[in-house]
C-alpha cells in the first residue's frame, strides 16, 4: 500500500477561495490522503465549509481553534497527523491533481525521505503569472545541509540559484519531524516561519530530492498577509537575519557562501520593505523619513558595507549605492517603476 500523505490546510477567512482548494485535494489521483483542515478562529462561513466537507469525505479532519497565526495553525495539523509524510497547502492556493503524486514518487522509488517541488504564481482567474521551477537533483547526507540548504538561505551574489523555502511545495518525513520536535515559530515573530522550520529540518534530513515539476499553484491575492503593508515589517526582517544568523554560525562547510548567502535575502527583504512604503498610505515626507531610518540602521550599513556586489547586475548595484548615499526619494522611485 501507498504511504499516508497528510496535507495541513490552515484556513482564516477564505470562503472565496475554499471550495477550490479542497476539491483540488480531493481530487488528487493518489489516494491515500488524510486532510487536516485547522480552522484558525474564522469569521466567515470557512469553519462551516470545512465541517461540510468533513461529512463529504472521510479522509477529512476539521480542527476548530482561536485565531493564532498561520504557523500556530500548522504545529496544531501536524500533532493530529497519523502519516509518515507531511505537507501543508495555504487555503486561498489550489494543486494540480497530480501534484502529490509527483512529489511522493521519489520517496516510493529513491527512498528519498524529502521532496520538493517549484510552482506557479495565478491569479483568480488561473492566468499563469510565473512559473518556478528546478533542475531535478538529490542531496544526500552531509550535501542536503551544505549544498541544498545553502541555496535556502539565498543566491549567491550574483547568481540565481536560490531554492525558495516553502513548505507548501513540498513533502517532509513526519519521523524526523517528531524525533527532533520540529514545530513552527509564530509568523508575527518570525516573518519567515518557514525558514525557521527548514533551518532545523535540514540538519536531519539525509535524501532531499528536488523535481522538475511546478504543480503547487500559489494564488497572487492583494489581500493576503504577504502582499499588505506592515508597519513592523522592517523590524521583523532584521529579527529574522539576526536569528538566521545566529543559527548558521559555524555550520558550514562553506560558511563565507552561506553568510553571503543570508544577506542577499537580506537585501532582497530589505528591498521589500522599502518598496512596501509606496503602498503605506503615507504623505511623501513621512515615506522619505520611513526610508531615511532603514538606510541609517546600524544593521543595514553593516551588510551594505560587507557584501560583495561586484558579480551584481547594474540595477542591484544602483540599489545598494542608493542605500549607501541615503538617496530616500529616488529608492522609492526606483522600486515604484522596477518592482
Amino acid at each position: 500500500m501507498m504511504p499516508k500523505v497528510t496535507v495541513v490546510v490552515p484556513v482564516f477567512n477564505v470562503e472565496k477561495y475554499l471550495h477550490q482548494c479542497i476539491e483540488s485535494l480531493l481530487n488528487q489521483t493518489y489516494r491515500n490522503l488524510e486532510i487536516i483542515l485547522v480552522d484558525d478562529g474564522s469569521t466567515d462561513n470557512s469553519g462551516t465549509i470545512c465541517d461540510k466537507y468533513r461529512q463529504k469525505d472521510h479522509r477529512i479532519k476539521v480542527i476548530h481553534k482561536c485565531n493564532q497565526g498561520l504557523g500556530f495553525a500548522r504545529n496544531s495539523g501536524m500533532k493530529e497527523t497519523t502519516s509518515d509524510y507531511i505537507t501543508f497547502m495555504d487555503s486561498d492556493d489550489y494543486a494540480d491533481e497530480d501534484m502529490i503524486e509527483e512529489l511522493m514518487r521519489p520517496i516510493i522509488d529513491e527512498n528519498a525521505d524529502t521532496v520538493i517541488g517549484g510552482f506557479k504564481k495565478v491569479n483568480d482567474e488561473k492566468k499563469i503569472l510565473f512559473i518556478d521551477s528546478y533542475n531535478k537533483k538529490t542531496y544526500i547526507n552531509d550535501a542536503v545541509y551544505n549544498d541544498f540548504f545553502i541555496r535556502i538561505l539565498g543566491s549567491s551574489p550574483g547568481n540565481h540559484d536560490f531554492v525558495r523555502m516553502s513548505v507548501w511545495n513540498s513533502i517532509y518525513s513526519m519521523k524526523i519531524i517528531k524525533e527532533h520536535d520540529i514545530v513552527f515559530p509564530s509568523e508575527r515573530i518570525m516573518i519567515s516561519e518557514d525558514l525557521i522550520f527548514g533551518a532545523v529540518y535540514y540538519k536531519y534530513a539525509r535524501v532531499v530530492s528536488v523535481i522538475s515539476s511546478s504543480k503547487y499553484n500559489y494564488r497572487y491575492n492583494t489581500t493576503s498577509l504577504s502582499e499588505k503593508y506592515r508597519a513592523n515589517k522592517f523590524q521583523l526582517v532584521n529579527d529574522l537575519y539576526l536569528e538566521m544568523k545566529k543559527r548558521i554560525t559555524n555550520t558550514f562547510e562553506r560558511q563565507e557562501e552561506a553568510d553571503n548567502r543570508l544577506k542577499t535575502m537580506y537585501l532582497i527583504q530589505l528591498r521589500n520593505c522599502i518598496g512596501q512604503e509606496n503602498i503605506s498610505g503615507k504623505n511623501i515626507s513621512e515615506k522619505i523619513n520611513s526610508v531615511k531610518k532603514m538606510c541609517e540602521n546600524d544593521l543595514v550599513r553593516h551588510i551594505i558595507e560587507t557584501y560583495p556586489y561586484d558579480n551584481l547586475s547594474y540595477k542591484q548595484k544602483i540599489f545598494i549605492d542608493l542605500i549607501k548615499r541615503q538617496r530616500c526619494r529616488l529608492l522609492l522611485l526606483l522600486l515604484k517603476v522596477m518592482y
